[in-house]
């Protein structure tokens, strides 16, 4: 049976249904009160709630369906179990309408029946406790906009108190605060008749008092109970409950409610209380707040009028929102008749709007300072500055001290001093002509440089570009006209493409080092744990996740070392990558986007990578999608520098992207990034990197940074040699064109040490064979480009390995 004694009227005349109860063990714990006639169950109905009614329609005396009406209308909330013998579908329909529970057909079995009777005493409780909740609920909403009306304590608390003991059917409350002065807990407000709190008040220890000393809510059953006789005679409170007013920990105070019968009040009407006890404490806050606030407005505009200098302060419109006193008595107006006046007519504004010192100061934002004359030759020495715009609109605040005397006595020094400038008029004169004509070589100088800087980029483009357009016409009209002579073989036609391909290549790479150069790095960068970052990214995604019906798979590798990087830089690229992969599946029937973090031991890196059911990307566009602007989507749809963007990043925190697809199927991006691993960089000394290409230095220097290492860059031959013949490195990696500028130089650098440094040829070619030969002979290794971070890795290993054998 369900939890708890279930009260169940049995309407039956024969006693089958008693004996079948009886022979149910489940139905020991049922309180069964009988009722042998439709007449007496009524009666018990009225006078008694009942969880279930076992009614037996087949021995009634009046109509069955009849009766199960009127038992619906004596007992709403009683759930009724329909029993019949020989009765069919219809008669079950008809009980349904009636609003029966359950239709039972005789013959049937204890469990059955007992069952049907667990289902209905479950319903009807759970019918009383929504309808409990949907009346707490509007109780409590009814308070909160009741208190939200008004920002005033003592209508706050009685408005408060009245809708309490309305909605709880009491006979009066009482709200008690604590004084913030005294400390002493005061009734603030009261509802109920004066009887009623006359006789509570008198009482010698009241419920709330044992709130404040135990901080806990208190119920009273029965107040009779606790009371005197002569107290308890006449008292319209039978019952009470107590609750505490919380701020935090805080007690603040008290709020108590008393009803007529005794054992009014449940635990569910504490936990309500409790919670409108929270929504008080919220807007007495508020109130107090706003009670201080206008106390400090009063404060703070007799201060104001208190400063015995006119002061005005001006709206975005340039009229007075309020003047000081002072200022009322200087223009010989009265206070309230100075708001709305114009800046021109206070008079302290020295122009004419708006090039007045007002909207100076408004469109500005400039501190603007003046002297200003007024009728009878006083001179006021005015300041106009701009006021963070407040409530109210306040933008100027201008403010006028007279200083008559001492302008008078500055300008007879000024005189004095007059006839001693005038020798160096001439002088300063002669200074400025210099100054002016040292601007004009400096601007003529920076016009020069970059005129020089743009000839140059100039130059360097138009050169690939010229061998571009070149054989891309001589092919176009190899093609176009192939009856104008035999067509070269392919592998002709190939060489040209090559060319065509290799000064494309040379003038992306002039692009780039341009970009390069116009790079700041400004990111603060500290350990970052890549599969928390992950699950930051993906929990802002989410719902849109779920609203696209994406399926969401992650493969976070735990204990993973962390990442030495940006993470609002890695957030946005991982960002990128998500949208990508969300706008490549929005036309798929099948959508799952894969993202995981593993480590690769043989880069020392973590791997993340985003893979997608979308599309996919054509073969002829894999090594495009990280150039800018590039984009397949359609025009308005993505401005192509999403892929270049997480290009960039990632390059920028040495590591590297990859990318790998198959149209119709899907995409995958694969992020590695170096790692911090304890004990990875044991050496405390600099490793050198130094290579001409700016971005390829960086990558290789923001990887070895990464992985703990001291690093030092350079893209200059003369740089590079010095700092290896200090010898205090762990090693050198040196671009081929760098060791070519001076070998003979690298070779006496290299015999002059007793344990050389370990050195590195990043790109070698069998062209230049001296520089071969030497690398051959004194190179630990040969890193080609483009540099692959596990390769990068392997060779620092080797070479840590080296100076260990040494």
């Amino acid at each position: 049976m369900h939890q708890g004694r279930v009260s169940l009227l049995l309407v039956e005349q024969d006693g089958d249904l008693s004996r079948l109860l009886a022979r149910c063990p489940s139905t020991a714990g049922c309180r069964v009160t009988p009722a042998v006639s439709m007449e007496a169950a009524l009666v018990l109905a009225r006078e008694a709630a009942f969880d279930a009614a076992l009614v037996d329609t087949s021995c009634l005396a009046r109509n069955g369906l009849e009766a199960i009406r009127l038992l619906k209308e004596a007992a709403p909330d009683t759930e009724i179990v329909v029993v019949s013998a020989g009765a069919g579908l219809a008669s079950a329909l008809q009980s349904y309408e009636q609003e029966a529970f359950a239709f039972v057909e005789k013959p049937c079995e204890p469990s059955q029946l007992t069952s049907t009777i667990d289902r209905a005493a479950e319903r009807r409780r759970i019918t009383i406790y929504n309808r409990r909740l949907v009346w707490e609920l509007q109780t409590i909403n009814e308070i909160a906009d009741g208190i939200s009306r008004s920002l005033e304590l003592e209508d706050v608390l009685t408005g408060a108190l009245q809708r309490i003991v309305r909605a709880f059917d009491a006979v009066g409350g009482a709200i008690r605060l604590r004084d913030n002065v005294t400390r002493a807990y005061e009734t603030r407000a009261v509802v109920g008749t004066p009887a009623v709190h006359e006789i509570w008040g008198a009482l010698p220890s009241r419920p709330s008092d044992e709130v404040i000393a135990t901080r806990k809510a208190v119920v009273v059953e029965d107040v009779v109970r606790v009371l005197p006789p002569e107290l308890a005679r006449g008292l319209q409170v039978r019952s009470a409950i107590s609750v505490p007013m919380f701020a935090g920990d805080d007690l603040v105070g008290t709020l108590s409610v008393g009803a007529a019968s005794p054992a009014r009040f449940e635990i569910a009407d504490e936990r309500l209380l409790a919670n409108i006890a929270g929504q008080i404490v919220v807007a007495v806050q508020n109130a107090r707040l706003h009670d201080t606030v206008r106390r400090g407005k009063r404060e703070w505009e007799d201060t104001f009028d208190a400063i015995s200098d006119p002061v005005a302060v001006f709206d975005a419109a340039g009229c007075v929102l309020r003047g000081n006193t002072a200022m009322a008595a200087l223009l010989d107006r009265p206070v309230t008749a100075l708001p709305h006046a114009s800046c021109g007519e206070v008079g302290f504004c020295g122009g004419a709007c708006p090039a007045c010192a007002v909207g100076r100061a408004l469109q500005h934002g400039e501190i603007v300072r003046s002297e200003v004359t007024r009728a009878g030759q006083q001179i006021f020495s005015v300041t106009t500055f701009p006021a963070a715009g407040g409530p109210d609109g306040a933008r100027v605040v201008q403010v006028a001290k007279n200083v008559t005397e001492e302008i008078r006595s500055a300008r007879k020094l000024q005189q004095m001093s007059d006839e001693l400038s005038a020798a160096n008029d001439q002088l300063m004169a002669a200074l400025q002509q210099l100054k002016s004509t040292q601007a004009q070589l400096l601007q003529a100088e920076k016009l020069s440089a970059i005129g020089q800087l743009v000839a140059g980029v100039a130059h360097e483009l138009n050169n690939p570009l010229t061998s571009v357009i070149g054989y891309a016409q001589l092919l176009e009209e190899e093609f176009t006209d192939p009856g104008a002579g035999d067509m070269r073989p392919p592998s002709e036609l190939a060489q040209d493409l090559r060319r065509i391909a290799e000064e494309s290549g040379r003038a992306a790479r002039i692009v780039r080092n341009l970009l390069a150069f116009a790079r700041r790095q400004t990111a603060a960068r500290v350990p970052q744990d890549l599969a928390d970052l992950v699950n930051r990214v993906l929990s802002l995604r989410a719902y849109d996740l779920r609203m696209n019906d994406v399926e969401l798979c992650t493969s976070l590798e735990p204990g993973l070392p962390p990442v030495v990087a940006d993470g609002t830089q890695l957030q946005q690229a991982l960002l990128n990558l998500i949208l990508n992969a969300e706008q490549a599946m929005r036309d798929r029937a099948a959508r799952r986007l894969t993202v995981g973090v593993s480590y690769d031991d043989r880069a020392d890196a973590v791997e993340l990578y985003v893979e997608d059911t979308g599309h996919g990307i054509e073969e002829a566009n894999l090594t495009k999608i990280f150039d800018p602007f590039f984009s397949t989507r359609d025009v308005g749809e993505g401005t192509g520098l999403g892929l270049s963007i997480c290009y960039g990043i990632v390059r920028d925190h040495g590591g590297q992207i990859s990318v790998a697809s198959r149209v119709h199927a899907g995409t995958r991006f694969s992020l590695l990034l170096p790692a911090r691993v304890p004990g990875l960089a044991a050496s405390a000394d600099e490793i050198l990197v130094a290579h001409p290409d700016q971005g390829e230095r960086d990558f290789i220097a923001a990887a070895l940074a990464a992985w703990g290492y001291a690093v030092t860059g350079t893209g200059r031959a003369d740089e590079a040699l010095v700092r290896y013949r200090r010898g205090d490195l762990h090693a050198a990696l040196v671009d081929r064109a760098l060791l070519s500028a001076g070998l003979d130089d690298w070779r006496a650098a290299r015999t002059g040490h007793v344990r050389p440094v370990p050195l590195v040829l990043l790109s070698m070619t069998p062209e230049d064979g001296d520089t071969d030969r030497f690398g051959r002979e004194s190179a630990s290794g040969v890193l080609a480009p483009p540099f692959q971070l596990r390769a990068l890795r392997g060779a620092v290993r080797s070479l840590g390995q080296e100076k260990e054998c040494v």
